[in-house]
């Protein structure tokens, strides 16, 4: 590989990592509310996707603090989407889960965000959505670790 290829394949690896984390800010953000944060979305998802956890877990999969975890956790235990218990092993210790309405609010908040990917696709010209379908069995691949080498 050439110098001149790196350089490219770096610019594309920046650009492809903003662009991800833009559509990823405008999906939360479109879909959040006042009081359904992005930091509580992504809570619940990551309970709804790893769950039932211990509060000190589920801080470290989402990257808060365990204290600032524990605060967002009373609150969603408090509007009911989430539950708590305490641990069949150890009674010290007590495990969120994802409540029902909890796991409506999340397929809620999923239909909402696939309606704003399925909007802005709809408003692109025939060969952009043809591009885009063809960059996105890159992107799965990319995401299940399976890309292909180059030859």
């Amino acid at each position: 590989m050439t110098h001149s290829a790196v350089r490219d394949d770096e610019e594309l690896a920046g650009r492809l990592q903003m662009a991800i984390s833009a559509i990823s800010h405008r999906m939360k953000t479109h879909a959040a509310s006042d009081e359904l944060t992005p930091t509580r979305l992504v809570t619940l998802a990551t309970v709804a996707e790893h769950g039932p956890l211990r509060i000190s877990d589920l801080a470290d999969r989402v990257g808060i603090a365990a204290a600032t975890m524990s605060r967002l956790v009373d609150w969603l235990v408090e509007h009911e989407l989430l539950t708590r218990a305490c641990s069949t092993k150890d009674l010290r210790v007590s495990n969120v889960a994802l409540s029902p309405a909890g796991e409506a609010l999340l397929e809620r908040m999923r239909g909402i965000r696939t309606g704003y990917l399925a909007d802005r696709i709809s408003r692109l010209p025939a060969d952009q959505v043809r591009a885009l379908a063809r960059a996105l069995e890159v992107l799965e691949d990319f995401a299940t670790g399976t890309e292909q080498e180059r030859h």
